[in-house]
């Protein structure tokens, strides 16, 4: 039976909006218990109904801020998110789940969890929807860091590639750098080193730079960035994706006739909002560490948690 340890502190939505997603993955997988993190007298009622032996509750106060630094986490030893992390470390859980501050989050994992021999910096990866259906692009860093050198980026190809080969399941993954053109040399220098190293180390199935237009057609199966440049990129797509949502519901509530087209249309848009809906993939995994560590959006709501 696998154990999550799961930080119920520090989101958007509170409690009640995440208790709610554990429940639910309770009742449906029957191969899994959880440690929860956080205020008791305040998750137990929300467990109520739920077989004991499927949950533990530690009680814990202290929420990591937003951003914090590394001294500041060690010290913050008795919050809900470092007590989770350290559950990971010490063989109680195999895996930590937190919608709590992604700065907290990157520098507890790496602090506590330590960065696997040979990886010089750890990075939030997630898959994103494409074009072509059941067919994932995986985009990294997307927030572990703000700053990155050639040598980060081309880590995150290694790890990116084998995580699109092992958990996506894409034989022979392609690799590109996001940049603001194809050509070679096109891009800020630590994009123009890590090309280089890709280049000159013959990363298998590298084939250059990848424009933001393109990266989500389908046929890019691994994209690499420093986490300043990815981060946007996930809350652009994000941004847009909810927008034309909206659009098209609001198109097709015009009036009498875009009714009845919606009618004929009803499947194909269905189909299209699920293949938009980020919340598909419900969080990030911080990749390069010695243990399974997930960020969650700070606004996760139960389907996305």
């Amino acid at each position: 039976m696998s154990k999550i340890a799961v930080d119920l502190m520090g989101s958007d939505l509170g409690y009640s909006e995440l208790s709610k997603a554990v429940i639910q993955f309770i009742n449906e997988d029957k191969n899994s218990s959880f440690i929860l993190f956080g205020e008791e007298d305040k998750i137990q009622p929300l467990f109520a109904d739920v077989d004991s032996k499927r949950f533990k509750i530690v009680n814990t106060t202290e929420v990591i801020p937003m951003e914090i630094k590394p001294l500041d986490f060690l010290r913050a030893n008795r919050s809900s998110m470092y007590q989770a992390i350290k559950a990971v470390k010490e063989g109680e859980a195999d895996a930590v789940v937190s919608a709590g501050s992604t700065g907290g989050f990157v520098v507890g994992s790496t602090i506590l969890l330590r960065n696997i021999d040979g990886v010089t910096r750890a990075g939030l990866c997630t898959p994103f929807p494409t074009a072509i259906k059941n067919r994932p692009c995986v985009i990294l860093d997307v927030g572990a860091s703000n700053v990155n050198t050639g040598e980060d980026i081309y880590g995150f190809a290694r790890m990116g590639r084998i995580y699109a080969e092992d958990i996506t399941e894409i034989h022979n993954p392609s690799v590109y750098t996001l940049s603001n053109g194809s050509e070679e040399g096109k891009g800020p220098q630590e994009v123009v080193d890590a090309y280089e190293l890709m280049k000159t180390r013959k990363l298998t199935g590298f084939k250059g730079n990848c424009e933001a237009r393109e990266a989500l057609d389908g046929n890019h199966d691994v994209i690499v960035t420093s986490g300043y440049v990815g981060n946007i990129f996930l809350k652009a797509t994000e941004g847009t994706a909810g927008m034309m949502n909206g659009m098209i519901k609001k198109a097709f509530k015009r009036n009498i006739f875009s009714k009845i087209g919606y009618l004929f249309a009803k499947k194909g848009i269905k189909d299209m909002k699920e293949t938009l809906d980020y919340r598909r993939f419900g969080g990030a995994i911080l990749l390069g560490i010695n243990g399974v560590a997930v960020k969650a959006h700070g606004n996760s709501n139960t389907y996305a948690f």
